[in-house]
């Protein structure tokens, strides 16, 4: 029985840490904020009107009360295009369209109410702020059109789009091939050292653990918004002291859509190099797909998306390798210049008294076994009998990556919202 008990309290512990933890993680600056006030003709306020918001692509609603002054808000709201409806007795209903809230941000949409009957509407269409006035925060938010529309370098990287942020320097990759394989970027903000920016994606931290680089890379056609804050952070955003750069992916919404891409690079198509004997091989394909939809309309969505990448590149390199005669202890070419010494001659600490050896010519009794079987493994020159820049070839660097995201949200009812994301 005292087992039974306990079995029960742990999952008790672990059901609510689970709960904190969502709470937690929905009180990232992962949601936007929609207000504003409702006036009559005269421009008095007008309180206690319904107002209902509606979410244009999944049909999701929520209602609130305008206060004593007319104001109303919706905060934490899913990024999206609202409709707004305000309902007062003895006045027709305001309708305001296409209220596009992004990813931490707060819009206002004001509403205007005629005298009339409640039946009778007026719908107008949302007008795109020229200022914002209700936070001092600055950045930009960059939404999907302008993600997959504008040109990217850097194998289609989001991160090339924080060139358009003032402050911002070029984005450029840091570290080696082998440590950054994800091929994450990182730009200086505002003269700040790249390391203080500060990397999400959804909300949740994507910086590795070393603090050097970003974890997870999505594709651009799975992503809603980049938004990047530069100065003066909402208080959930914390610890950065360069740039936050906040990820949403896309949901799904009560219509199916989807999309395939591809891309290729070869180097067939290449034009080979002045002082290259030949081209190295290079292959590159880069692509995936992405899709969402509803799993229950105006309910429960999904949306998933996969990026592969196979990338052969090729690279071409002239070195210096050791000629014939010097891999047998015949320096004999170089006597002039480079005198080898015996070692075993004159004093050890001070090198007064060496002798060089007799024609500058290493016995082979003298050369170690280990140091013969390394230099075997090493190839002879391919560019002539000269001792430097004597080797030219070509190698060829295969890396290959697979990443995906899994979205699922559920709104259980106005005030209840659950979410769902696995990345990988």
């Amino acid at each position: 029985m005292r087992c039974a008990k306990f079995g029960t309290n742990k999952l008790a512990f672990w059901l609510s840490s689970l709960i904190v933890l969502a709470g937690l993680a929905a009180a990232q600056a992962v949601r936007g904020t929609l207000l504003g006030t409702v006036t009559d003709s005269t421009g008095a306020a007008v309180p206690n009107a319904k107002v209902t918001i509606t979410e244009m692509n999944t049909g999701i609603t929520r209602t609130a009360q305008t206060n004593e002054s007319g104001n109303y808000v919706f905060p934490a709201l899913d990024p999206g295009v609202y409709r707004v409806s305000v309902e007062q007795t003895g006045f027709r209903t305001a309708v305001k369209e296409g209220v596009n809230v992004l990813v931490n941000t707060t819009v206002r949409a004001d509403l205007t109410l005629e005298p009339g009957v409640i039946t009778e509407a007026i719908t107008v269409t949302a007008e795109v702020p020229m200022l914002q006035t209700d936070r001092a925060d600055t950045g930009r938010k960059i939404e999907a059109v302008q993600i997959v529309n504008m040109p990217l370098a850097y194998n289609r990287n989001y991160f090339a789009l924080l060139n358009l942020v003032p402050g911002t320097t070029r984005a450029f990759q840091p570290h080696s091939e082998f440590f950054n394989s994800q091929g994450a970027l990182d730009t200086q903000v505002n003269g700040v050292n790249r390391l203080a920016n500060n990397v999400q994606l959804e909300g949740v931290d994507n910086n590795h653990r070393t603090g050097l680089l970003t974890i997870l890379v999505p594709p651009i056609e799975a992503l809603e918004t980049v938004d990047v804050s530069t100065s003066n952070y909402e208080a959930e955003l914390g610890r950065a002291g360069g740039a936050v750069i906040n990820l949403m992916l896309k949901s799904g919404t009560n219509e199916l859509h989807g999309a395939l891409y591809a891309f290729h690079r070869d180097s067939a198509l290449d034009a080979r190099e002045t002082f290259q004997p030949r081209k190295p091989v290079t292959t590159y394909n880069y692509y995936g797909f992405n899709l969402g939809g509803p799993i229950r309309r105006n309910r429960t969505f999904f949306f998933g998306d996969y990026l592969g990448i196979k990338d052969r590149r090729g690279d071409a390199f002239i070195i210096s390798v050791p000629t014939a005669p010097f891999r047998a202890g015949d320096f004999s070419s170089v006597a002039a210049r480079a005198a080898i010494y015996d070692p075993a001659t004159g004093n050890r600490d001070t090198g007064a008294g060496r002798q060089p050896f007799p024609g500058n010519v290493i016995p082979d009794s003298r050369i170690s076994p280990i140091a013969k079987r390394i230099l075997a493994m090493v190839p002879l020159p391919n560019l002539g009998a000269d001792i430097s820049n004597n080797y030219a070839s070509s190698t060829t660097r295969k890396k290959d990556s697979d990443s995906f995201d899994i979205k699922v949200d559920h709104q259980q009812s106005e005030k209840d919202r659950f979410s769902f994301r696995y990345s990988f």
